[in-house]
């Protein structure tokens, strides 16, 4: 009777243990992370209903600048396997845009937008090759939220509102695309390209240079450094 107890004991063992590795090897792997970087931004610019100086008859002008671009980030990561994840986070992109010098009364005047662009987003992770503490990856995904910004002119080093615009609030969404290499698991390296779906609308029924309204679609291409396992 001794030796059966023992040997139910023992394969008890040998089961709780091949159960207790199992379980290690599906041991869920999540956590926060948080980045931040920098970069550039193409901002297609489609202004509405512009007399000809000739005509005068109305007209669409689409124009594309530059601009600067800063962004952080903060949230949730889930790896369903060492090669594919999930994240959740929260993003912010500050938008510097400066436009096209013009003239008032012989006073040199340069208008810029200063937006900041508020982003709940998801992203699949996948990664694509793995070679010692380095980990390469792609990334998709989508993000929704909201952009706000303002107009204001600059002339010489001052800055100072437009009268006939005032700050605009609109809906954004957007798909995310980049890649990143991690070391140690922990810190990484991302380039991160921000496509917009939708223009966002700047202003409306104003009256700028008899210009009755105006888009805008920011496209942000950043280069961010990001933590994860802190």
């Amino acid at each position: 009777m001794k030796k059966i107890i023992l040997a139910c004991l023992a394969v008890m063992s040998l089961c709780f243990a091949e159960l207790r590795v199992d379980t290690q090897e599906k041991k869920v792997d999540i956590g926060f992370f948080i980045g931040g970087g920098i970069g550039v931004g193409a901002n297609a610019m489609n202004f509405l209903s512009i007399p000809d100086t000739v005509t005068g008859a109305l007209y669409d002008k689409n124009i594309s600048y530059a601009s600067f671009v800063a962004s952080i980030k903060a949230g949730i990561y889930h790896y369903f396997t060492p090669m594919i994840g999930l994240r959740g986070y929260y993003n912010l992109d500050l938008n510097v845009l400066p436009m096209d010098e013009f003239s008032v009364n012989g006073q040199s005047i340069t208008p810029y937008i200063f937006s900041a662009s508020h982003t709940i987003n998801a992203d699949v992770i996948v990664n694509v090759f793995t070679h010692g503490n380095i980990d390469v990856a792609v990334i998709g995904g989508i993000g929704m939220g909201a952009v706000a910004g303002e107009f204001l002119a600059k002339n010489d080093t001052l800055f100072y509102s437009f009268n006939e615009v005032k700050s605009f609030l609109d809906f954004e969404f957007r798909f995310n695309l980049g890649a990143r290499a991690m070391f140690d698991k922990k810190y990484g390296v991302e380039f991160m390209m921000k496509l917009p779906v939708v223009g966002t609308t700047a202003w409306k029924n104003a009256t700028v240079q008899s210009i009755a309204s105006a888009k805008y679609s920011p496209y942000y291409f950043t280069i961010d450094f990001v933590m994860e396992r802190f």
